[in-house]
């Protein structure tokens, strides 16, 4: 379980950096949180940062307690030696 949790946060987190690309002179975008993120930041909007950053840590934590925290209490109930 705990090896699920780390694989997903990982993969999350590539999925949130990977929304903003550039190569050269060409940027490509995907729309989602990440761009939001990154988007405050070059411009420099502390309050649109703080409120991106607050929506992620709300995801995370959210995601944790309704679906990690169950399945591993599942995980184990079912397979302690």
């Amino acid at each position: 379980m705990t090896g699920a949790i780390t694989a997903s946060g990982g993969a999350w987190n590539a999925s949130i950096v990977a929304e903003v690309v550039s190569w050269g002179d060409k940027t490509l975008t995907a729309t989602g949180l990440g761009t939001y993120i990154a988007d405050a930041t070059g411009k420099g909007d502390w309050p649109r940062i703080t409120l991106g950053v607050s929506i992620m840590s709300l995801y995370v934590v959210g995601m944790n307690r309704t679906v990690w925290r169950r399945l591993y209490r599942i995980a184990e109930t079912r397979y302690h030696l």
